[in-house]
């Protein structure tokens, strides 16, 4: 039983843990792995994955297993940033056109991979692929989960042009009309925070 709020396990718990405290065995039960899922009597169905959706769970296996990974959380004020947008949009003629903040943060990535070379890079058996275009992967949900959808050459594109594309690979993916390349391949990942 941890010591933190509501019983969680805390890094004091496990670096004061002596072993003592473990519950001990029922005395007419015998020791032994629990039962799989799959032994369970309970009532499942099979659901066939699509090709794509086959895909997707081959490349995030592949990439939490094979690739380095690290994490960064950062809180950013982003009033100008929001300023700027609106007055962005406020020169659209009849809606022509509406930037998104996470167009302004695709392309803010795409600008940024291209002054740090050494983060547009990828992991592979013969060395470290240093990419030569920002080709940011964005996160899109669908109904089997999420999709990530991929704006190419992205350091190229204005904020019109990546709104455009990321509005048309938003809707083809929810609509499950991608093809393999628009979804495999991406040189940096824009993904969902899980407080969105």
């Amino acid at each position: 039983k941890g010591s933190g709020p509501h019983g969680r396990i805390v890094k004091a718990d496990i670096e004061n843990y002596d072993g003592s405290a473990a519950p001990k065995q029922d005395a007419g039960r015998k020791a032994g792995p629990a039962p799989a899922a799959a032994d369970s009597d309970a009532e499942y169905e099979i659901l066939k994955p699509s090709n794509m959706r086959k895909v997707i769970a081959e490349r995030m296996t592949a990439s939490k297993q094979q690739v380095p990974h690290f994490y960064l959380t950062v809180d950013c004020e982003i009033d100008k940033l929001l300023d700027a947008r609106k007055s962005l949009n406020a020169r659209a003629k009849d809606g022509a056109f509406k930037i998104s903040v996470n167009d302004m943060v695709i392309k803010a990535a795409a600008v940024a991979l291209m002054q740090v070379p050494r983060a547009n890079a990828g992991w592979s058996d013969e060395g470290i692929r240093l990419y030569k275009s920002a080709d940011i992967s964005v996160a899109v949900a669908i109904d089997d989960g999420l999709i990530t959808p991929i704006v190419r050459g992205a350091q190229n594109k204005g904020l019109r042009r990546i709104s455009e594309e990321m509005s048309d690979l938003a809707a083809r993916a929810r609509d499950g009309k991608l093809v393999p390349e628009e979804f495999q391949g991406g040189t940096f990942t824009i993904g969902r925070s899980p407080r969105a």
